[in-house]
């Protein structure tokens, strides 16, 4: 309760207040999708920045935060390196095209280094995670859906049934988990829609050739699993599979380093012994949660603040970070 009220609180808490006593010297934001139109894959799953807003965020990062590569919090991590003030690294998750054609030209201009996170089932058009398919299906349902038409009856026995706080059929389609990902094509095929052809003329994912334009214009890349599971949801042998697929695909396709990893959804319920194995196979040289600013039990597993889901200036979102990481500071003293 306290830690709810403070968050709330803090949305109005200037930065400088409470980021010294924070004790925080890195601040890596993430984002998905950056984008002024509809994106059918994305828009019905969370609020996503246009570009004046991730224009403005960048200006405030670049404003307030030294910008650091992958390779430098690498460097930090293995101790050839300090921090001398507060530092921000950019990182962007699942790849989408929006990277090289939106994003990538706004970061060139501001001088900012980024990290961009890839699914390698889905490069160069080999499909869509999940709950990435489901958003457009959910485009389409929203259009037929009706129990008086029998694409509607055929939709109503497929979906999982309405239960309190899951009535809505965004609601019931979006509680499809990626455990049950074979319904995907079951709701496909009664909403007579064929993603493959979606996939085809919309070009969601970046291809090979343009993630060789953005290592080559200095930006990282890093790895996101295979197909995007939730990393708690799988066993441990599970988890490496996914983990090892990814980043040995990029490695010997586009040669990455440092070999970064961002957990697909969170990191929570990853237990110790993935990241000693992880770590201790060199597998990985850092990897990356979704918690904000606390810090995480393992030290080269570094939590990242979101920057969707709202419409708050990057200000307003990074106080109320500081102020939560204050918070936990003092109270673990």
């Amino acid at each position: 309760m306290t830690s709810s009220l403070l968050s709330k609180g803090a949305a109005w808490v200037p930065m400088g207040w409470v980021r010294p006593l924070s004790g925080v010297s890195l601040v890596v934001p993430f984002y998905h999708m950056v984008s002024d139109v509809h994106v059918p894959h994305v828009s019905n799953l969370y609020r996503f920045r246009n570009i004046a807003e991730f224009t403005s965020d960048v200006e405030f990062f670049a404003s307030h935060f030294e910008p650091v590569t992958l390779k430098d919090i690498v460097d930090v991590l293995n101790g050839t390196r300090t921090l001398s003030r507060c530092c921000f690294h950019l990182t962007f998750d699942d790849g989408f095209r929006e990277m090289h054609d939106i994003v990538a030209p706004i970061l060139q201009r501001a001088g900012v280094p980024a990290t961009f996170f890839l699914n390698t089932a889905f490069l160069d058009g080999g499909g869509l995670a999940h709950y990435n398919a489901l958003s457009v299906l959910l485009d389409r349902a929203q259009l037929q859906h009706s129990r008086a038409n029998p694409a509607g009856a055929q939709l109503e026995s497929i979906l999982p049934a309405p239960k309190s706080g899951r009535a809505t059929l965004r609601e019931r389609m979006l509680s499809i988990g990626y455990a049950r990902k074979s319904l995907v094509h079951t709701l496909a095929e009664a909403l007579d829609f064929d993603l493959d052809h979606y996939v085809r003329e919309s070009r969601p994912h970046l291809t090979s050739e343009q993630i060789v334009t953005l290592l080559n214009k200095g930006f990282s890349i890093g790895a996101h699993s295979h197909d995007h599971p939730l990393y708690a949801d799988l066993s441990l042998s599970e988890q490496l599979m996914q983990t090892r697929m990814s980043m040995e695909l990029l490695e010997t396709r586009f040669g990455v380093s440092p070999k970064a990893f961002a957990f697909p959804h969170n990191d929570t319920g990853v237990q110790d012994e993935f990241f000693k194995t992880v770590f201790s196979e060199s597998l990985l040289d850092v990897s990356f949660g979704t918690s904000g600013l606390v810090p995480h039990f393992h030290p080269r597993n570094i939590q990242r603040v979101s920057m969707e889901k709202t419409s708050a200036p990057a200000a307003r979102i990074v106080a109320r970070q500081f102020t939560r990481a204050s918070y936990f500071r003092l109270r673990s003293h």
